[in-house]
């Protein structure tokens, strides 16, 4: 090859390289491309993060949250029910898993009377004990059987009246509205 034929190759090759960085527009391209996607996804995932940690659902300073479930204060177990600071207060015992009970918590839903009402649901595995064929009424729980819906009415640690009947239930809650 001579001389002029090799300029002209080097020539076309310095062409062929300019086309080649041009399609790739330098590496300087490359990275900022990379750099905007990499910025993109770092603020995604960091508003991810503050959103859960301002939510409650991620604990970064090892705490554990502790969810609470509230206590409904007016519902007893048989063992404890003369354990109340009221002097006198009314306790509606029944299976509160029965469906033909369910107009028990109808009728006293609207109860604003001046006594505290409280409730023993009878299907409770607590009270198992406590269930007989009859109802038996006493202060001796060893003794006390509930046969069926029954509303006591407790004065000092001591039952005072017992209603046992459904009409005598529903009698007593009608009264008092």
């Amino acid at each position: 090859m001579n001389k002029k034929q090799m300029l002209k190759e080097q020539k076309r090759l310095k062409a062929q390289q300019k086309e080649v960085s041009v399609l790739f527009n330098d590496d300087k391209d490359i990275y900022k491309i990379f750099k905007i996607l990499l910025g993109v996804i770092l603020f995604i995932g960091i508003a991810f993060a503050l959103i859960n940690v301002l939510n409650g659902t991620w604990n970064l300073f090892g705490t554990k949250s502790v969810h609470t479930t509230e206590i409904d204060s007016s519902m007893l177990i048989v063992g404890n029910m003369f354990n109340k600071e009221d002097d006198e207060y009314l306790i509606l015992a029944y299976d509160m898993n029965k469906e033909e009970n369910n107009f028990y918590g109808a009728l006293t839903e609207n109860y604003y009377g001046s006594q505290k009402l409280y409730y023993i649901d009878l299907s409770s595995g607590f009270n198992r004990d406590f269930i007989g064929n009859k109802t038996v009424i006493s202060e001796d729980l060893s003794k006390l059987k509930f046969g069926g819906a029954t509303l006591l009415v407790v004065n000092k640690d001591k039952i005072t009246k017992s209603y046992i009947t459904e009409k005598e239930i529903v009698d007593y809650f009608t009264k008092q509205k």
